[in-house]
């Protein structure tokens, strides 16, 4: 990864990346059909990382906001190390949103929605709020803030981070008991 990051992801070759890994462009291609999927590869690798983060750190806090703010905070780190990288996952990504093929948004949902449960159970959200569509708001929300980051609309991943956090506050106020 730190060659698309040094080199930028449209500038990297396929031949690069084999010289770099030591393998034959053949052995690239038994494994990935484009460099697009490195980049995927890489992300389902990050993407555990993450979750064991957010596992061992998500009981200890209290509300159902904190346990969001782990969660989107822990992707921005992982998974969003860099604008160069961080909008060629979201390009590949964004395709396939909602079509049930993307296993990060899966899991992402996965977990916003057990959070939910567990903090309605904790009577934080009201018993008649549809979680299914509470959790796909929520990922709407980090998923339109991280690409404004992306775009240069919000300049730092603190401020992302900051905006995500008003908004679901916002969104909360409104379903709380």
């Amino acid at each position: 990864m730190a060659h698309f990051i040094r080199e930028g992801f449209e500038k990297t070759s396929i031949e690069s990346i084999t010289r770099a890994a030591g393998v034959a462009k053949g052995t690239f291609y038994s494994f990935f059909e484009k460099k697009e999927d490195v980049l995927l590869y890489y992300l389902d690798r990050e993407l555990v990382k993450s979750r064991h983060e957010i596992q061992r750190r998500i009981d200890a806090l209290p509300t159902i906001i904190d346990k969001l703010e782990l969660l989107i905070l822990t992707y921005l780190k992982y998974i969003f190390r860099s604008k160069d990288f961080s909008r060629v996952l979201v390009k590949e990504r964004i395709a396939k949103i909602g079509t049930g093929k993307n296993w990060n948004e899966l899991i992402l949902f996965q977990t916003i929605r057990q959070l939910l449960e567990d903090a309605q159970a904790r009577g934080e959200i009201r018993k008649d709020v549809e979680l299914a569509n509470m959790s796909e708001v929520i990922f709407a929300i980090f998923t339109m803030y991280t690409i404004y980051w992306l775009n240069g609309l919000i300049t730092t991943k603190k401020q992302c981070l900051r905006r995500i956090k008003e908004v679901l506050r916002m969104f909360f106020d409104g379903v709380g008991p």
